[in-house]
């Protein structure tokens, strides 16, 4: 078993699974979610369409977030996982480096009710989390699978995965406590 491979599954799909159930824990998570989506994505006008529009991509957010969630965790339809999450990843990217200069101060609440505007930390954020999706990609692809895991092997990969979850989800907030945020407009 490859338990880098192991862990980059572990990683990307404990991310996308605390993603997703941030935003589906209540109608009050959800909504915020959706304005939020509407207000990073530019927009000339405000219409009954351009909201439906909104949360009908917010809606497809959830998807594709569930989506990388159900394929990692089978090992055959990993690499199909690790794709989709960097799809979503480049495209969230870009929604912030655009709002980013646009000078907006909206919180993704891409793991909850953060307060803290988008910015060059959730972009960094975005890098590693493409960086291990990427790892993850290129290990389903090139490197055989060699029998079940180990348990031990399993709980260090477990571990790993958790650790950088914790530190993924927490971007904002460590990157606040060093000053490092763009102040909120």
């Amino acid at each position: 078993m490859n338990y880098v491979l192991l862990a980059c599954r572990m990683a990307i799909g404990l991310t996308f699974l605390v993603s997703l159930a941030s935003k589906l824990r209540g109608r009050e998570s959800w909504l915020r979610f959706a304005d939020a989506t509407a207000r990073l994505l530019p927009s000339r006008t405000v219409t009954t369409r351009a909201t439906q529009r909104h949360r009908t991509l917010a809606a497809a957010v959830a998807a594709a977030e569930g989506a990388v969630v159900v394929l990692l965790v089978v090992p055959v339809t990993a690499s199909a996982g690790f794709t989709v999450a960097l799809a979503a990843l480049g495209a969230f990217s870009l929604v912030i480096h655009h709002a980013i200069r646009r000078g907006l101060a909206v919180p993704c609440h891409c793991f909850g009710g953060r307060k803290l505007p988008v910015g060059p930390a959730d972009l960094a954020r975005n890098a590693l989390l493409g960086l291990i999706a990427l790892t993850g990609l290129a290990l389903t692809l090139l490197v055989p699978v060699r029998g079940p895991a180990e348990l031990a092997g399993a709980a260090v990969a477990a571990l790993a995965a958790l650790l950088v979850t914790v530190l993924v989800v927490l971007t904002g907030e460590i990157a606040d406590l060093f000053g490092l945020t763009r102040e909120s407009r």
